[in-house]
């Protein structure tokens, strides 16, 4: 039996060795496998990485975006309401002149104007008291404005009223004012 059992030993030995070599092709197989596994997952993961990333630096910048043109937008605001308040204090400084600047003023436009004898001059309310017997070579109507004056010729009025003149040169006087507060 000896060479029965030296054939058997022999196989045996064999089918362990190629059983160690199977499993060591196998594992040498698992460790290929896994590694391609793990490099495919990380060329994932930094393709995802840079994908997020991308999509980051979109919304960061829509988002930074926003905020400027927000920022821009309450800036120009707040110097729009800075305007507005000095254009309304122009009116209110015009409507507040002494009575003696308002004469001049009265005086002046009216020489510059053609007027006939049948237009009537409005003055503002709070200084009719004092020049409504002034000559000013026109007819000084009992109605009255709030600020500056009008003259009327017949159904036609010709506004010279403080508030009016200013409203229609706004866009010069928003741009001197500009030009003037928001040097940069």
């Amino acid at each position: 039996m000896s060479n029965l059992d030296n054939i058997i030993n022999e196989i045996l030995e064999d089918a362990k060795k190629e059983s160690e070599e199977i499993l060591k092709n196998a594992n040498q197989e698992k460790e290929k496998i896994i590694e391609t596994k793990i490099d495919q997952a990380n060329q994932e993961k930094d393709t995802i990485l840079k994908k997020a990333e991308s999509e980051a630096k979109g919304v960061y910048d829509r988002h930074l975006s926003q905020v400027t043109l927000k920022s821009r937008d309450d800036a120009l605001f707040a110097k729009q309401e800075v305007i507005d308040d000095i254009l309304q204090k122009i009116k209110d400084k015009l409507k507040n002149m002494s009575l003696e600047d308002y004469k001049k003023y009265l005086t002046n436009s009216l020489s510059k104007m053609d007027l006939n004898d049948e237009d009537l001059l409005v003055l503002q309310s709070d200084k009719y008291d004092s020049l409504k017997n002034e000559n000013f070579n026109v007819k000084i109507s009992d109605e009255t404005v709030d600020s500056g004056f009008c003259i009327k010729r017949g159904n036609v009025l010709i506004n010279n009223n403080f508030s009016s003149l200013v409203d229609s040169m706004k866009d010069e006087l928003e741009v001197e004012i500009a030009k003037t507060l928001f040097k940069k």
